[in-house]
């Protein structure tokens, strides 16, 4: 008997009717598949398991794959996604179907709903676009900076990809966007600053200390928090282990949070720049 589940996985999220019947799933035992919601009718001829993310059948049905912020996401890179679906189907695709009702034909300019034409550069997830094919339609779509900070996030985390992105026309400028910074709020303030402060480094080691986000001048040290990475209990004490260690160590530390860095950006640059002005740096 057919794992059908394994079966979904191994053609990348998403199958044929044709290619369930290659592997011995029979007319009659399609429908009962879908009967008992084992699998998910998506679209006319293609069926998913019934587990797969919402957002992701709604790309399907509309006959591509989720992209931009929410396929970055999904593979574990930094993205804000903008509260719109966006979904990726090649340029020659034909026959789009609405994303909440696959008997209705695709609208364009429906709200919430973004489509990229591109040829995708790999097919291994029928559902989720791969990082190169997601960066290059985030590219279009997203503020420039939004765009930059998911593009370092990539390199950081997924070097081997370097050379595909540099192919694909993304710009890697280095002491800007090079992969070095950690977290996309990081890159968002190497951004924002550059050019505006004396020798901002980013990853800096610190004997004692470990790296911090970034060293500005020999004494200003800049750490940026994350969404949720420094929310709990253990590294909300370990932040503050560290600043106190740096702080006996003869450095003067500035910590901003996620929300500071996105929504109440003039207050981060208010700081830095008055710190700046004390001389805390040298």
């Amino acid at each position: 008997m057919v794992d059908i589940h394994h079966a979904v996985r191994h053609f990348g999220g998403l199958i044929s009717t044709s290619e369930l019947e290659t592997i011995g799933v029979t007319r009659g035992r399609l429908a009962g598949l879908v009967s008992r919601r084992a699998l998910v009718r998506v679209r006319r001829g293609w069926f998913s398991a019934p587990d797969i993310a919402a957002d992701a059948v709604r790309a399907a049905r509309v006959g591509g794959t989720i992209t931009c912020a929410q396929s970055l996401r999904a593979h574990g890179y930094w993205a804000v996604p903008d509260g719109s679906l966006h979904v990726l189907v090649p340029r020659n695709a034909a026959r789009l179907r609405s994303a909440g009702d696959a008997r209705r034909a695709y609208e364009p300019g429906t709200p919430g709903l973004r489509v990229h034409w591109m040829s995708p550069g790999s097919h291994r997830n029928r559902l989720v676009a791969d990082p190169v094919d997601a960066i290059a339609t985030l590219r279009f779509c997203a503020p420039r900076e939004l765009y930059l900070a998911s593009l370092e996030s990539v390199l950081h985390r997924s070097p081997g990809l370097r050379q595909d992105l540099v192919a694909a026309g993304h710009r890697i400028v280095p002491d800007l966007v090079d992969g070095t910074c950690e977290s996309g709020t990081e890159t968002l303030f190497r951004l924002r600053m550059h050019g505006r402060l004396p020798s901002l480094r980013p990853q800096v080691r610190i004997p004692g200390v470990g790296s911090v986000d970034f060293l500005i001048g020999e004494r200003l040290v800049i750490e940026i928090d994350g969404a949720s990475f420094h929310d709990t209990e253990s590294t909300f004490e370990n932040d503050r282990r560290r600043d106190a260690e740096l702080s006996r160590r003869g450095f003067r530390v500035l910590r901003f949070s996620y929300r500071q860095v996105m929504e109440h950006w003039s207050i981060v640059e208010a700081a830095v720049l008055a710190a700046l002005q004390r001389g805390d740096h040298r």
